[in-house]
């Protein structure tokens, strides 16, 4: 049915109901929400988990900032540095966490990678696409260069 003259418009070509490039963009902003849940959000249980698996020195978050203001820097239970006017602490990556999955997690561009695949995968699966090797690394694209900005 997606591929019938029915399903063509003037405007461009439709993937089960939606445009095609409005489904683009809808993956691609998935992609950076997921990408920037996973790499840099503070939401706590992914922020644990983040921190057992990757490690090394993170931004406190406002609890923790509130904790040090309350007690005293020096008397924190972590390690604590400021860089860049920023206040860090160090966080002890598991053992039995490979270092490829820290690089993984902690690098915007990797996990957007695999983040695109699985959601190109999904809507494929679901819905269909047109050509998904091709739609996999445009959407991976956006996703990354959106979740790599400073604002975002």
């Amino acid at each position: 049915m997606a591929n019938s003259p029915e399903s063509r418009s003037l405007a461009g070509a439709y993937v089960d109901g939606m445009e095609t490039w409005l489904l683009l963009l809808v993956m691609s902003l998935a992609v950076y929400r997921l990408t920037r849940l996973l790499v840099a959000d503070t939401f706590p249980p992914v922020l644990w988990l983040r921190d057992r698996l990757v490690g090394g020195w993170r931004p406190l978050t406002e609890k923790e900032r509130e904790q040090a203001r309350s007690a005293g820097f020096a008397y924190m239970p972590w390690k604590h540095q400021t860089i860049d006017d920023v206040d860090n602490r160090w966080v002890e990556r598991k053992k039995w966490s490979p270092y490829w999955l820290a690089e993984l997690l902690s690098c915007p561009w990797c996990a957007s990678g695999w983040i695109a695949l699985a959601v190109t995968g999904g809507v494929w699966a679901t819905v269909g696409l047109p050509v998904p090797l091709l739609v996999w690394p445009a959407v991976w694209a956006a996703g990354a260069l959106l979740a790599v900005q400073e604002w975002a």
